[in-house]
């Protein structure tokens, strides 16, 4: 079976992240087929890679790779959470920094590719 390409959106919401701290913040990911418009349901956390894109001021940690939460809706939506982590974290551990974080969302399984940009806001 060849791999087909996919229609991924992306949403970001700061949830309880704040300046601070370490709580999750929440991204609303829909995979869609491009030619029929049906949700894509077959998809498990393995899928995603969540990937953080420059760095925002005073930031020490980032949140590449660092699924907290996964949540299959079986709709094409899929509800992933992501919190701050580094190798070597700075005392006092990976908080948030106040900015504007930019991410990418990639979908990669033997059935589907897909990609999609998106905005957290802290």
């Amino acid at each position: 079976m060849a791999t087909k390409a996919v229609s991924v959106q992306a949403e970001a919401a700061k949830g309880g992240a704040a300046p601070g701290n370490n709580v999750n913040a929440d991204l609303l990911v829909l995979v869609t087929d491009p030619m029929t418009g049906a949700g894509v349901t077959s998809l498990t956390k393995a899928d995603f890679t969540v990937v953080d894109h420059f760095g925002v001021p005073g930031q020490k940690c980032g949140f590449s790779n660092n699924i907290t939460g996964f949540n299959n809706v079986m709709t094409g939506a899929y509800q992933i959470t992501i919190a701050t982590h580094a190798a070597t974290p700075p005392p006092g551990g990976c908080k948030w920094v106040a900015g504007n974080y930019l991410g990418q969302v990639i979908v990669n399984s033997a059935a589907v590719r897909g990609q999609a940009a998106f905005l957290l806001s802290i």
